[in-house]
């Protein structure tokens, strides 16, 4: 294999503000370890500024600042732009008509990623970045114009991963990824974060056969499973997660009711729903289940909870996810997880490792499988830690996906 090159890194926010991809700041730090020179390109600026390791690099992009509507206009006037059109009209036209649902939307996405490339151009040419490997984080993200840079030849290795709102029709208002057949002729390959991630985009988009491959996210390994119950302390569950209409965090408190029995639950996030998951936890816990909505954490606080107190049970009754950071963070820990069969959510909850739910179960379901969750012995912390060191553990995940990124590009450069 050649020499390591420089790695290009395309985020929605990564390394600004403290709430969106903290994920990532796991992976940078072997992405760090095996490029020499790793440049971090976020499309957005939120307050404040995360550390980078040693090698990586934050680069403010002009891009940062909103273009203006009549550099938007003259975009949309490009042969890159009819390029862009073309391609997410070969279809059969299924995928043309849902762009047309929301015309002004898709038509600012698809300006803003022709001046996106034409800037990022610029970029591999001051610093003679042709031969780096560019990397978007997400399929939906300045994922076009990096598939519309590779289609010309400015950049020879293009690749993203797809997580869940990025590759899923059903998350978008018009019921379609935007300009995905696009992205997908112009990328040389897409890492998807769960096996069901990868199907759906293969049985979605033709030009992604062949292309797409499952390169899973990971977490590291705290060498230690929660501390045991101590006695007659109630069994403490844990939901992690927005509080969005999607996570259906305001149906625990049913769930939690229907077990009559004293409990704990600590719910750590925030979001648009937290008033209604409040009302639902006033009406319906009383005084037998203690309860508290701690709000958004730092991951430091979460992992901190699972190191210094016995966690019964994650429990999650999303109706949407990918394959949830969350859960790999608590199976780590050998907390067995409660969840509903949606996305890559199978991939993880086994009959080692929790309770799977139906899609679409409900809360007396879900108070059923919880119960079974909670009985003695009937998840061993260690056979729960075992599944994560085999599926989920960073160091193994991102040098591997390493590994694959730079085989790929030894290809892509190659003469035959």
């Amino acid at each position: 294999m050649s020499d390591a090159p420089a790695l290009v890194l395309l985020t929605i926010a990564y390394p600004f503000g403290n709430r969106v991809e903290t994920f990532l700041e796991t992976e940078i730090e072997v992405l760090a370890e095996r490029f020499p020179r790793v440049y971090v390109l976020p499309s957005r600026r939120e307050p404040g500024v995360r550390p980078l390791p040693a090698g990586a690099q934050l680069v403010e992009m002009g891009w940062l600042r909103r273009p203006s509507r009549g550099a938007v206009a003259r975009a949309l006037a490009s042969p890159e732009a009819a390029r862009a059109a073309r391609w997410t009209a070969t279809d059969g036209g299924a995928g043309l008509r849902a762009h047309l649902r929301l015309p002004r939307a898709h038509l600012d996405n698809l300006g803003r990623n022709v001046l996106k490339s034409r800037e990022l151009a610029r970029f591999v040419a001051q610093r003679d970045l042709d031969g780096a490997v560019f990397y978007d984080y997400w399929f939906e993200n300045s994922t076009l114009a990096l598939a519309l840079l590779r289609d010309a030849g400015t950049v020879r290795t293009a690749v993203c991963r797809a997580h869940g709102f990025d590759l899923w029709d059903e998350r978008w208002r018009p019921g379609v990824v935007p300009f995905r057949e696009a992205k997908a002729r112009g990328l040389d390959a897409v890492y998807a974060v769960s096996a069901a991630g990868a199907a759906y985009l293969e049985g979605h988009s033709p030009a992604l056969r062949g292309k797409v491959s499952v390169q899973r996210l990971g977490v590291r390994d705290p060498g230690q499973t929660c501390p045991p119950p101590r006695p007659g302390e109630p069994p403490l569950i844990v939901t992690c997660a927005g509080l969005s209409a999607a996570k259906h965090v305001d149906l625990v408190p049913e769930v939690l009711a229907a077990l009559e029995r004293p409990l704990r639950w600590v719910h750590l996030g925030d979001g648009p729903e937290r008033a209604r998951v409040e009302a639902a936890a006033s009406r319906l816990l009383g005084g037998r289940v203690e309860w508290e909505l701690r709000g958004h954490v730092d991951n430091a606080e979460v992992l901190g909870l699972y190191a210094g107190e016995h966690v019964a049970a994650l429990l999650s009754l999303s109706s949407s996810e990918g394959l949830p950071v969350s859960m790999m963070e608590a199976q780590s820990y050998g907390i067995p997880i409660v969840a509903r069969a949606v996305g890559g959510v199978p991939e993880i909850v086994g009959e080692r490792t929790g309770v799977l739910l139906g899609a679409e179960a409900r809360p007396a379901e879900a108070a059923s499988a919880l119960g079974e969750a909670l009985e003695p012995g009937r998840f061993p912390p260690d056979a729960v830690r075992a599944e994560f060191q085999r599926c989920f553990n960073a160091s193994v995940n991102y040098n591997g996906f390493v590994d694959a990124v730079l085989s790929l590009r030894d290809a892509t450069l190659s003469p035959n």
